[in-house]
């Protein structure tokens, strides 16, 4: 069965509570700890954020009081703002139930209208040992009763019924293109969950890198392949994974006579002509 993939959003200063959640629940989902959205929400940012909540199952939302403003000449303790946006796109993106907040127990944080009826999760921040791992342990066992009744999300249906492209590009094809495409083909028919760049063109050997650079652009504008972000579990870093869509193998198999190969010819071994 597949693990469930968990994405951890945080400020800076919270860093270390989104760590202690991720060992406690290392060995039964896949975590990733969203640390490149702790510092601005730039347009590549927010890029990076919308294909994310395509690829995870659950999120995880730190609140904690990072930030002091002034409402009705009264000082309260608010969350960072970025966090609150993330945690507003993955509501829209995989549902209100998949998407967990977290707070300092004892802490009175100002939470927008929307969330009045929400009831976080908490955590212990002053135990006397400092051991975050402890202190999160008793949410990530709610976290993970959640993930448990809820499952993981079905990444064909979402991707089927949200990866729409009313007018996608039209460039013509050439020999790489088509090269690439039928490399690609082996995450329809063996790797579901995509490949990286560097496995599909080390199957098309016979081209320069920029070149198929180049062609992975434009197949994926033209709906050919899709492209997400996953997650390397053995290196602890992300990388961009491709797949083929169902338009990119309408088109190879239109032009499946290209990859027709012609059986070689039996060479004779010359003992057939030797009188025994």
């Amino acid at each position: 069965m597949d693990k469930a993939r968990l994405f951890i959003a945080s400020s800076v200063e919270s860093l270390s509570v989104a760590e202690a959640i991720n060992v406690n629940l290392d060995h039964d989902m896949e975590v990733t700890i969203w640390k490149n959205g702790t510092f601005n929400l730039s347009s590549s940012t927010i890029d990076d954020l919308v294909k994310k909540t395509s690829s995870v199952d659950f999120a995880l939302f730190i609140f904690t009081p990072d930030d002091l403003v002034t409402i009705r000449e009264k000082e309260i303790n608010i969350v960072r703002d970025n966090v609150l946006f993330e945690l507003g796109l993955f509501i829209g993106a995989i549902g209100k139930e998949r998407c967990f907040i977290l707070k300092p127990r004892g802490v009175e944080l100002h939470l927008p209208t929307d969330l009045l009826g929400v009831s976080p999760a908490d955590y212990d921040p002053d135990r006397s040992d400092d051991d975050l791992i402890s202190s999160t342990n008793r949410a990530c066992t709610l976290v993970r009763k959640e993930v448990k009744r809820l499952g993981v999300i079905g990444r064909v249906s979402i991707s089927a019924s949200k990866k729409i492209i009313a007018n996608p590009q039209n460039y013509d094809l050439k020999t790489p293109d088509l090269a690439f495409l039928a490399a690609a083909l082996s995450t329809h028919t063996q790797h579901p969950e995509g490949v990286a760049f560097h496995v599909l063109s080390s199957n098309v050997t016979e081209f320069d890198q920029n070149r198929l650079q180049i062609t992975a652009i434009k197949l994926e504008r033209m709906n050919l392949l899709e492209k997400t972000i996953e997650v390397d579990n053995q290196y602890d870093g992300e990388y961009y994974s491709y797949k083929i869509t169902n338009d990119g193998i309408d088109i190879l198999l239109k032009n499946e006579h290209l990859f027709d190969t012609v059986p070689p010819t039996e060479v004779p071994s010359g003992f057939d002509d030797i009188d025994f």
